[in-house]
C-alpha cells in the first residue's frame, strides 16, 4: 500500500430487476452511458454484479446498447443485498481504484476527470468524492450538495449532519477497501453500509471532495432513504454518536501526519499501522514520538509503552504484512478500553 494507484478504474454497479420494466432498463442504460462517456487516462473496468435478478441482467445487453455491451457481468445465485453484493464486486475487481455508481443515477461530464487529478496530486489520498444534485427520475433537479474538501472538516460533517459522501460518486483505493474489511455485513448497518464503512474509514486514511456537481442521484419511491428511512436515520445517529466521542475532527489530520514523519513513512501507510493496532491489538515498536501521536489517532484505546514484548513488530512489518521482531525504539500496545466518554450534544 504505497504511492498513487495507477489511473485503471473498476466500476461497481450492484443491480437487482425485480422485474424487466423498460423504466429500469433506460436508467441503466442511462447510468452505463454516463461512465463511458467519461474521459479520463486509464482502462474501465466496468462490473455490473447482478444481485440474483428473477430475468437476468444479462439478458437486456442489447437493450442496453454499446454501453452495455463494454459492461461485465457477475452474476450472483441468490438475491442477498446491496452489501454483499457490493463485497463480492470487490473481490472481483481487476483494478486499484473503485468508483461506485447505482443503477439509476448518473456521472456528470468531468467526473473523473476531476477526481482522477487529485489522485495524481497526492499519493496519500485514499478516497474521493464529488457534489451532488437532487433530480426526480423524470429528471427535474431538486436540489444539490457539496460537502467540505477536506479531512477535518469531512470529520467534522460526519458528526454534525451524517454521510460525508454521496456513495455515487466515491472513487477510493481497492487495498483500503479491502483492508477494513469491505462494507459491513451487520444488522445493525441494513441500510446504512455506506456510513458505517466510511465512518471506520475516515478514522484512518485520507479523503479529499471535489467541491463541484458532478454526480446526479435519483430520488425515487423505491430509494432506501425512502423504504428504510427509519432504520437508516437510527443507524446514521449511532455513527455519528460513535464519531462525536472520539472528538477527532480538529486533530486527526495533523496526528496522523506527525504519526507517519515519526515512523518514516507515508501517511497512507501510518494509517493501515493505526487501524491493524487498533483492530488486533498488535505490539509496534516505533520512535516515542510516534506513540504521542498514536495516542490521539487512537482516543477509544489504551496506548501503553512497554520495554519488552516478545512477538514486538515494526512499522514496515506491519507495512508488508511480516513478522519479524527486530528494530529499536519503545514498544507500543493499544489495548481495547470500554468507552465512557459521556454524549457530546450534535447539531442536528
Amino acid at each position: 500500500m504505497t504511492g498513487a494507484p495507477n489511473r485503471d478504474v473498476t466500476v461497481l454497479l450492484p443491480v437487482f430487476f425485480r422485474d424487466a420494466a423498460p423504466e429500469r432498463i433506460r436508467l441503466l442504460r442511462r447510468a452505463l452511458e454516463s461512465v463511458t462517456d467519461q474521459t479520463f487516462p486509464g482502462a474501465v473496468d466496468l462490473l455490473l454484479v447482478d444481485d440474483g435478478s428473477p430475468v437476468p441482467v444479462e439478458s437486456h445487453r442489447t437493450a442496453l446498447g454499446a454501453a452495455g455491451a463494454r459492461a461485465r457481468v457477475l452474476r450472483l445465485a441468490t438475491n442477498r443485498g446491496v452489501t454483499h453484493a457490493l463485497n463480492c464486486g470487490l473481490a472481483a475487481a481487476r483494478h486499484g481504484l473503485i468508483a461506485r455508481l447505482d443503477a439509476d443515477d448518473i456521472w456528470l461530464p468531468g467526473k473523473m476527470a476531476a477526481q482522477m487529478d487529485l489522485f495524481a496530486a497526492d499519493p496519500d489520498l485514499s478516497l474521493s468524492a464529488t457534489g451532488m444534485v437532487l433530480v426526480t427520475p423524470e429528471g427535474k433537479r431538486l436540489s444539490q450538495h457539496v460537502r467540505p474538501a477536506e479531512w477535518g472538516p469531512i470529520l467534522r460533517f460526519a458528526v454534525d449532519v451524517g454521510c460525508p459522501f454521496p456513495h455515487g460518486s466515491v472513487v477510493a483505493r481497492r487495498d483500503v477497501y479491502l483492508a477494513l474489511g469491505g462494507y459491513p455485513h451487520l444488522a445493525s448497518y441494513d441500510h446504512c453500509e455506506d456510513f458505517a464503512l466510511w465512518s471506520l474509514w475516515i478514522r484512518f486514511f485520507r479523503p479529499r471532495m471535489v467541491e463541484k456537481v458532478l454526480y446526479e442521484y435519483t430520488v425515487s419511491p423505491q430509494a432506501v432513504s425512502q423504504t428504510h428511512g427509519t432504520q437508516q436515520a437510527r443507524a446514521s445517529g449511532f455513527l455519528r454518536q460513535e464519531l462525536a466521542q472520539l472528538d477527532l475532527a480538529e486533530r486527526l489530520p495533523a496526528a496522523m501526519t506527525a504519526f507517519a514523519g515519526a515512523l518514516g513513512l507515508s501517511v497512507l501507510e501510518a494509517g493501515l499501522i493505526a487501524l491493524r493496532m487498533w483492530r488486533h491489538a498488535l505490539p509496534v515498536r516505533m520512535p516515542e514520538a510516534a506513540v504521542e501521536a498514536l495516542r490521539v489517532i487512537l482516543p477509544d484505546r489504551d496506548v501503553d509503552c512497554l520495554a519488552h514484548h516478545p512477538g514486538a513488530l515494526t512499522p514496515a512489518d506491519m507495512v508488508q504484512g511480516e513478522r519479524r521482531m527486530h528494530g529499536s525504539g519503545v514498544i507500543a500496545l493499544a489495548r481495547p478500553v470500554q468507552w465512557s466518554a459521556p454524549p457530546v450534544p450534535m447539531r442536528t
